[in-house]
């Protein structure tokens, strides 16, 4: 399954924290299986312009996708776009939907 993630975007690597462009295929990082958090291989990247965003904002944090970045909901994955109001990871979250230039 694709994800689409900006390119500042912090990400979980194996050994800590990188921003989306510097991983590269081979790179180890955790990614969710269900409930848990599982060491998995980077097979593939690709880069896609987009001019729509969604900036994601929970009790704790705020972050900014691409609005079709699909993310985890209790109803399944869910392209962010459409997610507003949803329960993101155990977390109520808003989103807002804005265009970057």
């Amino acid at each position: 399954m694709e994800r689409w993630l900006p390119s500042k975007q912090l990400v979980s690597v194996v050994g800590g924290g990188s921003q989306a462009r510097d991983v590269e295929v081979g790179s180890k990082r955790w990614s969710l299986d269900g409930t848990r958090t599982v060491q998995t291989t980077v097979v593939g990247i690709s880069a896609v312009k987009a001019r729509e965003v969604v900036d994601v904002v929970t009790d704790r944090l705020t972050f900014t996708v691409a609005s079709q970045q699909e993310l985890r909901t209790t109803e399944g994955w869910v392209p962010a776009v459409h997610a507003r109001g949803a329960m993101i990871a155990r977390t109520h979250a808003e989103l807002r939907v804005s265009r970057r230039q």
